[in-house]
């Protein structure tokens, strides 16, 4: 796969190259590209999490009576 970059990412992926914390362009992009869909798959878990929630807040009646107070 080719890959070009903007000028401002490939300044930035020089000087990570350059500090050492990789020791080459490959094995930046690859954990970039691994970070990527590990952190979207976590947002869609978290999405799932927030609907199952508001499934159960929908069915036991809470958001409503949250809303409406009691009239005793």
């Amino acid at each position: 796969m080719d890959l070009t970059l903007p000028a401002d990412l490939t300044k930035q992926v020089e000087q990570e190259l350059a500090s050492g914390h990789y020791r080459s362009r490959d094995e930046l992009i690859e954990e970039a590209v691994r970070r990527f869909f590990d952190e979207r798959q976590r947002g869609k878990q978290r999405l799932d999490a927030l609907r199952r929630i508001g499934q159960a807040v929908d069915q036991a009646g809470l958001y409503e009576r949250a809303l409406i107070p009691s009239q005793e």
